[in-house]
């Protein structure tokens, strides 16, 4: 049996074959040099209404990917067949059981954070906040302005919004650095067990700072959350935790993405840069609709009653996937989808829709617009530095890797780094080597069996024509007969490909972000089979 006959072979009977996709672009974990909103988005347009990926939700699991402008609006008001509970991988990783408050909470208890926390981010609030946004954004530039350049997502878009978030939390800035190491192990790395690490250590860290507000209370946001009452009461630790690590998560990453991509925007389209530094009074307009044209995030929705969306059959358990990149440029609801027009003044949904449009938007266009005035400010027009590749990394977060900047006299910088795609491909590996054999291969597997400690599944191998299966609930975990017991994980590969990185010569996360290993499980299945490898 073929490898692309055993992945059609894992497809819901409900699903129609023709809506199948093994190669939606952005996979977790996957890199690009090309730009995914000028080639990608346009590409993905061209196709069906509702597509089913075979990998893209968290954990390189299946799930629904529509596209339309009016179907993600009906999703987010259709809170009878689509829950938001538990779309996060974090809680699980470390085997805790809480949700991201507000965004993972479904109606009614919906309504009664947001009650809660809606006055942390009115209109009023937030002008009392500017002073402090806008001294974060010159302080930062000041570093970098006479230099002639910069790699803007070190200098700017990484650090900025750490700073705001960190004086909203009461945090030291001098930590800076550390957030930013979680933030990586978090949201970017490949490695299933380095996400756990960093949210065992964003989690144990923020319980500490809880705990200390408890005894210290201050004007922060961890002091208003111990400090609160919901419906007479205190939040309990996993509501406190489920909050900050929101907050936490929020604050950092999807603003310094939105930010990358306005300012890559007008370094790129000098006419638009020139347009907002003779009036910055266009500023806010502006960011609103590059806010539209390069909407990068995408949550995800489980179905919990059988539904239909384009006349498609959606069951129970069914992921759906919420792509604002695409929705925001559906052509069906766009005139010009691709095109940046200042003069739009859009009703996009980069923020979501209905009850759970982002809580915390009007900071995040806040510091968009005094970012882009501060600097068009400090600094000359600038541009793109030539000789250095762009690489974007993909996944439910469109992040830029790298953004070289240069102004005044330079074309290029001068030490230009150089950025490239990850590949599957791993340097070789000197070494007792495997040979391609499925006896060679069991022979592998067995072994290192003995030596693990259980990991919980139980995982059935399609390699080719062989079906191997591994017992991570024994202990220690051992080889069994296929008829022994039920899988909780299924894992196919080409017999050439899993050697191939059992010989280290390819890299098993990258292997399943480009498909060559195809696993149905869920988050927990993939760690175990990276423990393995």
């Amino acid at each position: 049996m073929n490898d692309t006959t055993s992945v059609v072979a894992d497809i819901p009977a409900h699903v129609p074959p023709e809506l199948v996709c093994e190669d939606y672009p952005f996979i977790m974990g996957a890199q690009t040099s090309q730009h995914p909103f000028k080639s990608m988005v346009p590409a993905l347009h061209d196709g069906p209404d509702l597509i089913y990926s075979t990998n893209f939700y968290p954990g390189f699991q299946p799930a629904w990917i529509p596209r339309r402008f009016e179907t993600l609006q009906a999703l987010y008001m259709d809170t009878e067949h689509f829950s938001s509970e538990a779309f996060s991988p974090f809680p699980l990783l470390i085997g805790e059981s809480w949700s991201l408050v507000p965004v993972e909470i479904d109606p009614p208890a919906h309504s009664t954070y947001r009650t809660l926390l809606n006055p942390l981010f009115t209109p009023a609030r937030m002008r009392a906040l500017e002073d402090r946004v806008r001294e974060a954004a010159r302080d930062t530039i000041a570093k970098f302005k006479d230099n002639d350049e910069c790699e803007f997502m070190s200098a700017f878009a990484l650090r900025f919004p750490i700073i705001v978030f960190l004086d909203l939390m009461g945090l030291p800035r001098e930590r800076m650095e550390q957030f930013l190491e979680w933030e990586f192990m978090l949201l970017h790395s490949l490695d299933i067990e380095d996400v756990a690490k960093g949210t065992r250590l964003s989690v144990d860290y923020l319980r500490e700072v809880i705990e200390d507000r408890r005894k210290n209370p201050g004007d922060d946001l961890v002091s208003f959350a111990v400090t609160a009452t919901v419906e007479g009461r205190k939040l309990n630790d996993n509501e406190l935790i489920g909050l900050c690590f929101n907050l936490f998560i929020g604050g950092l990453d999807t603003v310094s993405t939105n930010i990358s991509w306005q300012i890559r925007h007008l370094a790129e389209h000098p006419e638009d840069q020139r347009r907002l530094r003779t009036d910055p009074s266009l500023i806010p307009a502006a960011v609103e609709e590059m806010y539209r044209r390069y909407a990068a995030v995408t949550t995800f929705r489980t179905c919990v009653k059988q539904t239909s969306l384009h006349g498609i059959t959606i069951m129970p358990g069914d992921k759906i996937a919420m792509p604002t990149t695409l929705a925001n440029t559906d052509p069906g609801a766009w005139d010009r989808p691709f095109e940046v027009d200042f003069d739009r003044a859009p009703r996009h949904i980069t923020f979501a829709y209905g009850v759970h449009r982002c809580i915390g938007a009007p900071l995040a266009r806040r510091e968009s617009v005094m970012a882009i005035e501060e600097l068009l400010r400090a600094i000359p027009e600038f541009r793109v530095a030539e000789g250095e590749e762009l690489v974007t990394e993909l996944g439910p977060i469109l992040q830029p890797k790298n953004l070289p900047l240069v102004w005044g006299g330079r074309d290029t910088r001068r030490e230009a780094a150089t950025a490239k795609p990850q590949t599957a491909e791993a340097p070789h590996v000197e070494g007792q080597r495997i040979g391609a054999s499925i006896g060679e291969v069991t022979a592998f597997l067995a072994a290192k069996l003995a030596s693990m400690e259980p990991f919980g599944k139980v995982i059935a191998m399609h390699l080719d024509d062989h079906q191997i299966v591994l017992d991570g609930t024994a202990n220690p975990p051992a080889l069994v007969d296929a008829t022994e017991t039920q899988p909780d994980v299924t894992v196919r590969a080409s017999l050439k490909d899993f050697v191939a990185i059992l010989n280290k010569d390819m890299n098993a996360q990258l292997a399943m972000v480009k498909g060559k290993i195809k696993v149905r499980g869920d988050i927990m299945s993939v760690m175990a089979l990276t423990k393995l490898l």
